[in-house]
């Protein structure tokens, strides 16, 4: 904590140093004027990322992300102003300054040359302000607006951020849930909401649910692919900002509602949205709140399989056939406030609130012990309490709140901020009752054994066999939070001006974070508590069951509502440690500083020198599990023996706290970018950089987790070390004058210490436990190796107006990229040699988009299709036959809208989703070896717009 301290006492001094020094500036140079302004166009939408160019001083600034500039200490005299955009004609202005004078210059643009034959708006207009930003940009980045990827208010942000380059994303319930960037797992991948990374609603991953975060909250995708050091390190595959909608220029007041249907739940789904802004007081004050709310009934279909290894190889263990009742309701709400005080000093505020309900029901046929001579099957019923629809609540909740400043004090430049993030997530009487029959033969009836969709033809028995016995009951409640406090100072300092102007930036970040994690789980006497329970089931798995006919359509589950009606309280039930062994709490606090120059080298070309220091202090708790097998004693302290005359033996469990743990390391970041001009509409870049990633928190608790009976444990260790990576990239890209461009780039990452999940096979004595030989299986996350990637990424975007001038209402949206992984450097615990051919965890080989659109007299029609390979997911030490792989997808998706009125603008809009039925799918070793398939079927929705 001192260090800590002595840090913001060094960078407060700093700071008023430069302060001080700036006020000394400002009085030498009294007589010096500013010119500020807002570039709009005629439909006074802001443009971010318009260049305003001092031409006879050759030099400039860009817009920021509301249209505003700011030319600071003009000498008085008369200036020529060059202002170019995208797809609109360039502006040519004379001003005059003043002496002493802080002057407002506004601009309005128009359309281009090349496109005043059509009419630009929707996705179109969009698109040209994305690329604007692109191109002005120092960095490699991706922008994408909101409207372009994905205009219609049901798809999350996820299901936008599919169609940039070089992005994957994975699924959950048939929605984009993750992210992954240039074929690097989604843990090395940063999500941030206005440049603040917010942290996870989930325990064991830092990675935010990007399915939590509706489309029509967002106002612009920002994938920074190569990040200068004046941006959050932990950045290895790149930052995913997503920027909230900014305070209007002008009045804004528009309205959604829409309908959509699913087939699995046969039930219609809601969407609702509202966006409201205005300016006050002399336009000084600036407002912006938007709300939209989501139902969404939907579901899957489901079926697993378990294998494992004996002297034959791979045999199989397990089938499961699932089938999942899921209601999704998202809410959704923004606020945005800016003051302006004078043109020269100004405060903003920024705070979104995002919470998801998932309703779920799942009902599951477990065939066990395949490998055996007999088998067994149970049947599970998940739910909750009567209080949350008898259906398994999760809640998860994210909020960030931000208030910064930014201020101009002579030449200097200083902005600041504060911010508070949460995420949370509940799940209260998450409930499991099942049951079983033992002594079954079902192996005899199995098909398709080795193939793709293994089924047994044995049937289930009736309810009324006097072979059903009741399995287990149930009651869960857990509750997950993480807290985060940010501040932020930056000081930015004009060195020179001219073709060989240049800037100097520096400043500090200090982040602290508190996380924990606590389950409570009982278990509970089924007989007693449910009574005749033959006469409480329900009929489940429907007909049209999507992985096959042939699971066992109708078959009897405990009912539901008579499972969330029961009162199970606590002192009921045996608490079971095991359940209890993941919580956690965690504190990590980050202090950065850093230090950034920026130079021209001529008109041509431009470089950016950095170095970012980020030091982490690390403290976690945890529990330490262990399970075994005593002979019960009675009263008098002696064995008590079975009908064999053998010792009775019970079950014993303990848990206890492992203790504070510390870590703290250092991570020292240089950057270095180029960017060349070649001319207004080619671009060359090249940089190199370093970033890292922070393992995920349930990696970081120094727990041991047993179960002598099983043979298992789980293993933590604070001492896991970050990923970091050498990052090499080099790009070019053209930008079409009539909107659109095409790019080339590669990358290269040099990465060490990758963390990966694994699952392998230590003895009881190297767990620790003195004299035990037997086997566990142990599922542990490590510093598994080093990987090396390479990649080609390839992106096209343009109408087809250069053919002839009547195709202009036509396009193509395409991009592709090409992902080569290799490791090296194994954890010994893996068991692979340096000549094994063994591919980064998450890294896809190949991701490619492509979109067809047509857009003319307000009609728009989109055709997206998406393709990711299949990627390895989770390493088996001990078999690598059983590697978990994630397999490939292809998704087709169809839009259209139709926009008319001139100051009042209508839209109807129409969509489906997952045309292709894409099912979610893993396999272990081979691709024909399904360890889960998880189908969706298609969505489709309907709604309609007004713009006030």
């Amino acid at each position: 904590m001192k260090k800590t301290v002595s840090r913001f006492v060094m960078t407060a001094a700093i700071a008023a140093s430069m302060t001080t020094g700036a006020w000394a500036v400002q009085e030498a140079e009294a007589d010096l004027g500013s010119v500020t302004g807002r570039i709009t166009d005629s439909e006074k939408r802001v443009l971010p990322g318009a260049s305003v160019i001092v031409e006879d001083l050759h030099t400039g600034v860009t817009t920021d992300i509301n249209g505003y500039y700011k030319l600071p200490v003009l000498k008085p005299g008369t200036y020529t102003l060059k202002i170019s955009y995208v797809g609109y004609a360039p502006i040519t202005r004379k001003i005059t300054v003043t002496d002493k004078k802080s002057q407002v210059n506004n601009f309005v643009m128009s359309e281009g040359h090349e496109l005043k034959e059509i009419e630009v708006q929707g996705a179109l207009s969009e698109q040209r302000r994305a690329l604007q930003m692109q191109k002005s940009g120092m960095g490699l980045t991706n922008v994408v607006s909101a409207d372009q990827a994905g205009k219609f208010p049901d798809s999350n942000i996820g299901d936008a951020l599919k169609r940039i380059s070089g992005i994957n994303v994975q699924y959950d319930q048939g929605e984009a849930r993750f992210g992954q960037v240039r074929g690097t797992s989604a843990d090395l991948t940063s999500v941030t909401i206005n440049g603040n990374r917010i942290p996870s609603a989930e325990g064991d991953t830092r990675n935010v649910q990007l399915d939590l975060i509706p489309s029509d909250m967002i106002q612009t995708i920002e994938v920074n692919k190569v990040v200068t050091s004046d941006m959050d390190g932990d950045a290895i595959g790149g930052e995913i900002n997503l920027v909230t909608k900014n305070t209007p220029f002008h009045r804004v007041l528009n309205f959604m509602v829409g309908t959509g249907y699913s087939w699995i739940s046969g039930k219609p789904q809601w969407n609702l949205g509202a966006t409201w802004g205005q300016r006050f007081f002399d336009n000084k004050l600036g407002v912006m709140a938007s709300a939209s709310y989501q139902y969404a009934p939907g579901g899957s279909d489901n079926t697993e399989f378990e294998y494992d290894t004996d002297d034959d190889g791979v045999v199989l263990k397990e089938i499961q056939a699932r089938q999942y009742y899921v209601t999704r309701e998202r809410q959704s709400y923004s606020l945005a406030l800016d003051y302006q005080f004078n043109p020269l000093n100004k405060i903003s505020f920024k705070g979104i609130y995002n919470r998801r309900n998932d309703w779920e029901n799942r009902f599951r046929v477990q065939y066990k012990d395949l490998d055996e001579d007999v088998q067994e099957i149970t049947m599970e019923t998940k739910a909750g309490a009567d209080n949350t629809k008898d259906a398994r609540l999760e809640r998860q909740q994210t909020m960030d709140f931000t208030l910064d400043g930014q201020h101009y004090i002579g030449n200097l430049k200083i902005d600041w901020a504060a911010s508070y993030s949460r995420a949370t997530e509940e799940r209260p009487n998450e409930r499991y009752a099942s049951i079983k029959y033992k002594d079954i033969d079902v192996a005899s009836g199995l098909q398709d054994v080795g193939g793709r969709q293994p089924y047994t033809t044995v049937a289930i028995p009736s309810i009324s066999d006097e072979g059903w016995e009741f399995d287990e009951l149930t009651n869960q409640d857990e509750d997950i939070e993480e807290n985060e406090y940010k501040a932020r100072l930056n000081f930015e300092l004009p060195l020179a001006k001219g073709r060989f102007g240049n800037k100097l930036k520096f400043g500090g970040k200090y982040t602290y974070k508190d996380k924990s994690k606590d389950v409570s789980f009982y278990e509970f006497d089924g007989e007693e508590m449910l009574g005749d329970w033959r006469k409480q089931v329900s009929y489940k798995i429907r007909d049209g069951f999507m992985p096959g006919n042939f699971y066992p359509i109708n078959s009897p589950f405990i009912s539901k509502e008579f499972l969330g009606g029961l009162q199970l309280y606590p002192q009921y039930g045996d608490e079971v440690y095991e359940e209890e062994a993941g919580n956690y709490d965690v504190k990590e606090q980050i202090t950065a500083g850093y230090i950034r120059f920026d130079q021209k080298l001529g008109s041509k070309l431009d470089a950016t020198i950095g170095l970012r220091v980020e030091h982490t202090s690390l403290k976690t708790n945890g529990f330490n599990y262990q399970a075994w097998e005593e002979a019960e004693l009675d009263d008098a302290g002696q064995p008590v023996l079975d009908e064999d005359g053998e010792p009775q033996m019970q079950d014993r469990e303990s848990l206890t706290p492992t203790g504070e743990y510390k870590h703290d390391y250092t991570n020292v970041l240089p950057s270095v970018l180029l960017k060349y001009r070649v001319n207004d509409d080619f671009n060359i870049r090249a940089s190199f950089t370093e970033t890292l990633s922070r393992p995920k928190y349930s990696a970081l608790i120094a727990n041991k987790t047993f179960n002598l009976a099983d043979e298992e444990a789980t293993i933590g260790d604070p001492n896991t070390e970050p990923t970091t990576s050498f990052n090499y990239d080099l790009s070019a890209e053209y930008y079409f004058k009539s909107i659109g461009l095409v790019s080339l780039g590669l990358f290269y990452k040099d990465i060490k210490n990758v963390n990966v999940e694994t699952i392998g096979y230590y003895t009881g004595e190297e767990l620790g436990l003195r004299g035990n030989t037997n086997e566990f299986e142990v599922e542990q996350n490590m510093n598994a190796y080093d990987a090396r990637i390479f990649g080609v990424e390839v992106g096209y975007q343009r109408d087809f107006g250069f053919i002839s001038p009547a195709l202009k209402c036509l396009g193509f949206y395409g991009n592709y990229t090409y992902t080569h992984s290799t490791t090296r450097n194994y954890n010994e615990r893996l068991g692979i040699t340096d000549g094994d051919d063994v591919k980064m965890a998450g890294s896809p080989e190949h991701t490619a988009n492509a979109s067809l659109y047509f857009e003319k007299a307000g009609v728009n029609v989109r055709l997206s299709y998406n393709f990711a390979s299949e990627f390895i997911d989770q390493m088996n030490t001990g078999a690598r036959a059983l590697d978990r792989y994630y397999d490939k997808v292809n998704y087709l998706d169809l839009n259209a809208s139709y926009t008319w009125g001139r100051d009042t603008k209508f839209t109807v809009f129409a969509e489906a989703h997952n045309l292709l039925n894409q099912p979610l799918r893993y396999y272990q070793g081979e691709k024909d070896r399904t360890m889960q398939v998880e189908y969706y079927g298609v969505k489709v929705n309907a709604g309609f717009k007004i713009n006030l």
